[in-house]
Parts: structure tokens; sequence; C-alpha cells
């Protein structure tokens, strides 16, 4: 069993970082939010909903609109440049290809890869395949946006703007934020922190914040 009895909630326009120690099941409950994964017993709501009574066309539907993805590894598609990366979710939603195009060359000049719409994503350091990642999970106006380590695979430079730029562009569209990360300075700038420790979820102050993931690590 990796969460047990596991309760806990999240809101509209805050941010939210999960800390604990490796193996915890940080990702897994990331993936439990997103529903890429079902829970084995429990429910997790929507708006009051049971995500998980509605079929599964309804669950892509659900993905694919109100929830952006960014992923530590960023999971680009190799075989297509940024641009398209970019537009795929609205191209699988069946959006008017020209519309898809010109939101997702606003978002690529927003997030500081205007003029290379058109390039491989292979040809891209990690920072900026990351920042082509952001772009993708927000072309759709998601109302939360789940990180898992965004910034785990950047050197220190680029991880600080990735992270910059995810909560300046959060702010701006007001959805909600929650990360999964090892980075205490990231972990610092959500507006709330929660711990997780065998299988159950803890409200962490900033303040004990280094503490906790301290003695999760010893």
């Amino acid at each position: 069993m990796v969460l047990d009895e596991l309760s806990c909630a999240f809101y509209q326009n805050e941010s939210v970082s999960i800390v604990g120690a490796s193996g915890v099941g940080k990702t897994t409950l990331l993936h439990l939010i997103g529903t890429i994964d079902r829970p084995t017993s429990g429910t997790i709501l929507h708006f009051s909903e049971d995500v998980f009574s509605w079929s599964d066309k309804r669950l892509s539907v659900f993905r694919n609109q109100e929830i952006g993805f960014v992923f530590q590894f960023h999971h680009l598609l190799s075989e297509f440049n940024c641009l398209e990366n970019v537009m795929m979710p609205c191209l699988l939603a069946g959006e008017n290809p020209k519309d898809s195009t010109e939101r997702a060359r606003q978002l690529l000049d927003y997030l500081g890869l205007g003029g290379k719409e058109e390039f491989n994503v292979k040809k891209l350091s990690g920072g900026e395949q990351q920042r082509v990642a952001l772009a993708r999970a927000l072309v759709r106006n998601p109302r939360l946006i789940l990180a898992d380590e965004p910034t785990g695979n950047l050197d220190e430079k680029s991880g600080q703007k990735v992270a910059q730029l995810l909560f300046k562009v959060r702010q701006e569209v007001k959805a909600a934020l929650i990360i999964v990360t090892h980075n205490l300075n990231l972990a610092s700038m959500t507006d709330r922190c929660i711990g997780l420790k065998a299988g159950r979820a803890y409200d962490i102050p900033k303040e004990g914040l280094a503490e906790f993931v301290m003695d999760e690590a010893a």
C-alpha cells in the first residue's frame, strides 16, 4: 500500500507543493489527481463530482480540457517541432488548426521561444524543452496544472527560470498549481506545502519544510 486513508483538498487559484521521501507516493498522488491512475479505494472529487464515476471518454475530455501536465522528462514528441508539440492537445480535441496555431505561437513567444517554433525539439536545450512542455500544458487554458519535478532534470539557472515562468503564467491564467518536488526553494514558493509520510498527508508550515524533508530522508 502506497497511500493509506489519505485525505487532502486543493483549491482554485492556489499553488501547492507536495514533498516527501523518494518512494513515498508523491507521483502516485499526482497521477491520481490527474486521473491517469485509478485508486483501488476511495474517491477523487472535482467540484463534488466523483471523477471515476465518469466514462473513459468523459475522463479523456476532462484531462485534455481541465488539466495541464508538466513532467520532469518533458515527454515531448521528438518527430515533431516545437509548434506541433504545443498544438497537439488542441488537435486531439478537434479545435480549429488556425486558432490552435495562433495560441501555440503566442505561448512559445511568451516563454521566450519566439523564432524557434519550427525547431525540432531534439535540438533544444533541457530548459528550452521544459518550456515547450510548459506551453503544451497551458495551451488549452487548464484550471489545474500538475507538475512532477519540473526542475529536477535541469541545471540551477534553467530550473530557476522555468520555476519563475511556471508561477508567473499560473497566476495570469488563474489556475491551481500542484507541484511534486524535492527542491526546497521551489516548494517554498508555493502558497501551501503538503508532506507525505507513511501514506498520509500533512500540512507543513514553511518554516518546518526543511526539517520535514531532512527527517524523511534520514
